[in-house]
C-alpha cells in the first residue's frame, strides 16, 4: 500500500507516526512536489530513498546532497533528516521507512548481532547517498526499488520478497563497513545532539517570541555556537529556521483545518498578517489563503 508522508513530531522532533504495523513494520511511500519539503525529523526505523523523476536536495546530519534521477539514499535510525525541493519541477519520490526487527528478529539471533547492530549503532554512518554509477550501491538501489513495488502491489508472500530485499540491503552496507575508512568526528557527533536540543525548543516555542539566546540556552551552548551549528547542520540560521518551521506548521493548519487565515498566522507566531503573507509568497509562491485553496483541489 502506498502513503503519503505526513510528517508527524513529538517535543523533541521525532517522528510518532507508526510506519506499517507491529507485525509487519515497514511502510512505502510515494511523494511529489506537493508533498516535499519533509522537515527535519528523526526516527528509531532506517529510511531508503530513491528519486525516480527529476532531484531532491537530502540533508542528514551535517551533509547535503542532491539526489537525481535513478539515484537514492540510506538514512541509519535516530539520524536527523529533512528533505526539500530543488526546484518546482516534476518530482517524484519512493521512500520506505521499516523498523530494524523486521531483518533482524529478536536481539539475539544472528540476524540482529551479526549484520543489524552494527549497522544501526555505527555514529560514524549517519547515512549513504546512493549513486546508481557505484556498483554496490546501484545494487541496493535495485532491492530498494523491488521492495518498494513488491509493498506496494502488496501480492501474494510480498512481505517475504520485501524482507529479504532489505535484508540485502543491510548486508551490503555491512560489508562495506570493513572497507569503509570515515569516521565522524566527536565534534559532528556532539553537534548532532545539540541540535535536537534546539530543534526540540523552537517545536515547543514557536509560537511564541524566541530569541537566539534562548535557543542556545535550550543546549547549555553559546549564541555563536548555536548559529554554527545550524550553519554547518542545516545550512540556515536559527532564527530563519524558525521562521521556516513557523511557515510549515501554518501550512498544515490551512491544509486540515478550517481557522480563519489571521488565526493561522496568530497561532503560529506571526504577529503582523503583512509579514505572514509576505513571507509565506516568498516559500509557496503564493498567500496563505491561495495555498488553501489549491491543497481543496488535491
Amino acid at each position: 500500500m502506498i502513503a503519503l508522508c505526513d510528517c508527524i513530531t513529538d517535543d523533541r522532533k521525532r517522528e510518532v507516526k507508526e510506519h506499517g504495523s507491529f507485525a509487519f513494520p515497514v511502510a512505502c511511500y510515494s511523494n511529489d512536489r506537493h508533498t516535499i519539503p519533509v522537515p527535519w525529523h528523526w526516527h528509531d526505523e532506517l529510511e531508503m530513498i530513491i528519486i525516480e523523476k527529476g532531484s531532491a536536495l537530502v540533508r542528514f546530519s551535517s551533509e547535503k546532497y542532491e539526489v537525481t534521477e535513478g539515484n537514492g539514499c540510506f538514512i541509519n535510525a535516530g539520524v536527523l533528516h529533512a528533505v526539500e525541493k530543488t526546484s518546482d519541477a516534476f518530482l517524484q519520490e519512493r521512500c520506505l521507512v521499516f523498523h530494524p526487527r523486521l531483518i533482524g528478529g529478536s536481539i539475539d539471533s544472528v540476524f540482529w548481532q551479526k549484520y543489524v547492530l552494527p549497522v544501526i549503532s555505527d555514529r560514524s554512518l549517519p547515512g549513504v547517498f546512493l549513486d546508481k554509477a557505484i556498483s554496490w550501491q546501484q545494487k541496493m538501489i535495485g532491492h530498494i526499488r523491488t521492495a518498494w513495488e513488491v509493498c506496494a502491489d502488496e501480492k501474494e508472500a510480498y512481505e517475504m520478497t520485501a524482507r529479504n530485499e532489505l535484508s540485502l540491503c543491510i548486508g551490503i552496507l555491512k560489508q562495506q563497513q570493513s572497507v569503509r575508512e570515515k569516521v565522524l568526528p566527536e565534534k559532528i557527533l556532539r553537534q548532532n545532539e545539540r541540535m535536537k536540543m534546539m530543534l526540540k525548543f523552537i517545536q515547543q516555542h514557536f509560537d511564541e517570541t524566541i530569541a537566539i539566546r534562548q535557543i542556545a540556552a535550550s543546549a547549555s551552548v553559546s549564541e555563536s555556537e548555536c548559529m554554527r551549528c545550524f550553519r554547518q547542520t542545516i545550512g540556515i540560521a536559527p532564527i530563519a529556521y524558525l521562521k521556516n518551521y513557523r511557515l510549515q506548521c501554518a501550512a498544515e493548519l490551512l491544509k486540515n483545518t478550517d481557522f480563519p487565515v489571521a488565526a493561522v498566522g496568530g497561532q503560529c507566531g506571526f504577529q503582523e498578517m503583512s509579514y505572514f503573507s509576505r513571507a509565506f509568497r516568498q516559500i509557496y509562491g503564493c498567500t496563505p489563503s491561495q495555498y488553501r485553496k489549491k491543497q481543496m483541489q488535491f
